[in-house]
């Protein structure tokens, strides 16, 4: 006989509605049923997530890709990503016109590599997402610099109110920090510091850096109580190597990607979402992926 706990939600029956004492309505009406919907949007039937990131304008520059947004956006939207993340103001110009809906993760918080890489400039909040019907907020935060206090406590405060009204947070973790030691920046044990914090402040998804391999991205899943998804990194030279590393993040534990550069800098965007899903979701091996970029 097939047990069912009395804790963790379940599958609907196609014929009944669950009967466990704690069953019936797992999240009653509270905050948390928000949460668990939203989650869903994002992660899906398989648990997993291919999100694109469209925020790197204000971080990293105006690439021409990014400058001519509504040809790009159009791409990647008919490709079916899991969610786009963005800020609340190139999603007013692109997502009031578009006829396919896409989860959409709001970007609260940016960095600059050229003007200030280790602070977050808080550019949303929690309220702006839910007004605008994001289903979920990010903010970032860069573990081992000096403003690391103040990226805690903002993060810390995004984490309270979206617990509040039901809106899972989303943090970009790096150990982008200066104050770390030559041989520790960068490393796995850097980027498992970075990501634990994060779920420490109470996050529900972990964004953060690829550690090179399986072996080594595995002690971050493994040592982070969230969901955790690794960030696409920089523009790949060969476009098997980003379905490699999408393959290698999966079979660590990790619950997908969010690729920017190595998405909406593709040779065709459409071709490459297509690809890593085929990853991400369904197992494919990234040789046989690679096969629908042609």
């Amino acid at each position: 006989m097939t047990t069912v706990s009395a804790t963790a939600p379940t599958a609907l029956s196609n014929e009944t509605l669950p009967r466990g004492a704690l069953q019936i309505t797992p999240f009653g009406t509270t905050s948390a049923l928000g949460r668990a919907i939203r989650l869903r949007r994002i992660f899906g039937s398989t648990g997993r997530t291919v999100t694109v990131a469209l925020d790197q304008a204000v971080p990293r520059g105006v690439a021409p890709r990014l400058a001519d947004i509504a040809p790009t956006y159009a791409s990647i939207a008919a490709a079916g990503p899991d969610a786009v993340t963005m800020f609340k103001g190139l999603a007013a110009a692109v997502l009031a016109h578009n006829t396919t809906p896409v989860p959409f993760i709001m970007k609260a918080s940016t960095f600059s590599v050229d003007f200030h890489l280790t602070r977050e400039a808080v550019v949303g909040t929690v309220d702006e997402a839910l007004r605008l019907g994001a289903d979920a907020v990010a903010v970032g935060i860069s573990a081992g610099s000096s403003s690391q206090v103040e990226g805690f406590s903002e993060l810390a405060a995004v984490t309270a109110r979206a617990a509040e009204v039901g809106m899972p947070v989303v943090c970009h973790a790096y150990p982008s920090g200066e104050l770390w030691a030559a041989d520790k920046k960068g490393s796995t044990e850097a980027v498992l510091y970075a990501a634990r914090a994060a779920a420490e402040m109470g996050t529900d998804i972990v964004k953060t850096w690829y550690t090179g391999s399986t072996a080594e991205f595995a002690k971050v899943v493994e040592g982070v109580p969230a969901i955790v998804v690794a960030a696409g990194g920089a523009k790949a030279d060969n476009p098997l190597q980003v379905l490699q590393q999408a393959a290698s993040v999966v079979e660590a534990g990790g619950h997908g990607v969010t690729t920017g550069r190595n998405v909406w800098g593709a040779a065709d965007p459409r071709k490459m979402i297509a690809a890593l899903r085929a990853v991400v979701h369904e197992g494919e091996r990234p040789e046989t992926a690679a096969k629908l970029l042609d």
